[in-house]
């Protein structure tokens, strides 16, 4: 669904989920302006939070791609975070919480303060203390969670996955627990919290394991050697003839012995017989041999198939085929 940017800080967009700008319609509705102010107050505090967490992660070159407002939170979307900065990152969050929680109830207590006596900054301050408390619990997808796996695989001997393992259970017994609770106190806000959970620390450790399984698969390792070429030149119709020859849908496309593009059976659908080449190729996805699997998952998102190249020689070419007969065999091999 769509999301709606408000603001950029730090260079990092802000954004509000569309369904974030409904609920602010219903609590306006339904608890007038002071509920309104409540809530954007309680949301503001969230943004810095994220931000707590995208200061410390930019510090350890991690890009961060955007913030997200959503009914029930906020995250920040970014790239995986390093597993050096790992604990720093995951504390900032919490200590932005914690810190704006306390400078809020002492401003609300300071008798000679202009607005000492509104109860806005007193609720404000004990919700971002509440918060910083509740990311803490050393469960995924909290906080703390990444703060437990942290410190459990450097004191112990326990390998990073098994950490992981052990953070993503507790935190799926916590979402049980919550549910519990939000059932029999019949608190709709807790029962989502609780799905949240529960789907996001088992989706954690699923993460990690399909990770670390591509961390020890590399380009050169799954790349076809057989590379058939198209000339820039070719037409439409010459294609379709080398395709009804060797059943690939998809060539690199050369020009003075060099890879300029890409053309698929994509490409062709609306093309005429005689159109150039050149004129409906794709810019080519070019990845070393000693790249990843996760590196071409990324890479497949763009393009329906990427070249390895070293040292401007074509080495071999890898399609969304050989990637999908890799991830099968992976699989197989990690439920043995």
């Amino acid at each position: 669904m769509q999301s709606f940017k408000i603001a950029k800080i730090m260079g990092i967009p802000i954004e509000l989920h569309i369904t974030f700008i409904l609920l602010l319609i219903v609590v306006y509705y339904f608890w007038g302006i002071e509920g309104f102010i409540l809530y954007v107050s309680l949301f503001t505090s969230v943004i810095l939070h994220e931000l707590g967490h995208s200061y410390v992660a930019k510090k350890y070159g991690v890009k961060i791609e955007k913030i997200l407002l959503l009914p029930i939170g906020g995250m920040a979307m970014m790239d995986e975070i390093s597993r050096e900065g790992e604990l720093k990152i995951a504390l900032s969050g919490p200590l932005v919480s914690l810190v704006l929680g306390t400078v809020l109830l002492l401003l609300s207590s300071v008798k000679d303060y202009v607005l000492a006596d509104y109860s806005l900054f007193q609720t404000v301050g004990a919700l971002n203390i509440l918060l910083g408390l509740f990311n803490l619990i050393p469960a995924f997808p909290m906080d703390g969670g990444r703060v437990f796996r942290a410190l459990i695989s450097k004191l112990s001997n326990l390998s990073y996955v098994k950490a992981t393992k052990i953070a993503s259970t507790i935190g799926q017994y916590f979402s049980l627990l919550l549910l519990l609770f939000g059932l029999i106190n019949f608190n709709v806000i807790l029962v989502l919290i609780s799905i949240f959970i529960y789907f996001g620390a088992s989706q954690e450790y699923r993460a990690l394991v399909a990770n670390t399984l591509f961390e020890n698969v590399s380009a050169k390792d799954i790349m076809s050697k057989n590379i058939i070429y198209v000339n820039s030149n070719e037409t439409v119709d010459d294609v379709l003839n080398l395709m009804l020859k060797h059943r690939f849908l998809g060539y690199p496309v050369v020009e003075d012995e060099k890879i300029v593009g890409t053309i698929t059976i994509n490409e062709l659908n609306s093309a005429q017989k005689s159109d150039k080449i050149k004129d409906l190729m794709e810019p080519p996805v070019m990845v070393p041999p000693n790249a990843a699997l996760n590196q071409l998952l990324r890479g497949m998102g763009k393009a329906d198939r990427v070249y390895v190249v070293e040292n401007d020689k074509t080495l071999g070419i890898i399609s969304k085929t050989d990637i999908v007969r890799t991830l099968s065999v992976l699989g197989l091999k990690n439920n043995k």
